[in-house]
């Protein structure tokens, strides 16, 4: 009997064993994928703070692009000013100062 209590006892350390074991991979697993965890939390963080940056740049590209579009209108509008004013200076140029230098102002044909 006692050879037989020995093989069941050192059966027994060996079960003991391999389930201590099993406890320390399980644990050494855990610990690994915490770390996973904590290292994609951390990386979602960083997209996010990135994505909240993009989103503040564009807020304030699109400041930008509208001050430019109204500064487009003013000088469009400048523009047309200038051309309005350029035919009146045309048509009074061609009506009264080419008859003045030419001699012909107010004389009928």
């Amino acid at each position: 009997m006692d050879d037989q209590t020995d093989i069941k006892f050192l059966k027994q350390q060996e079960f003991n064993a391999n389930i201590v074991k099993r406890l320390e991979e399980l644990e050494d697993f855990k610990s690994q994928a915490l770390i996973r965890l904590d290292q994609e939390i951390e990386n979602r963080t960083k997209a996010f703070d990135k994505i909240d940056q993009i989103e503040e740049d564009l807020d304030i590209i699109d400041i930008k692009l509208e001050r430019i579009d109204e500064i487009l209108v003013i000088h469009r509008n400048q523009t047309d000013t200038q051309r309005k004013n350029h035919a009146e200076l045309v048509k009074v140029w061609d009506e009264k100062v080419i008859p003045l230098i030419e001699g012909t102002h107010g004389k009928q044909e």
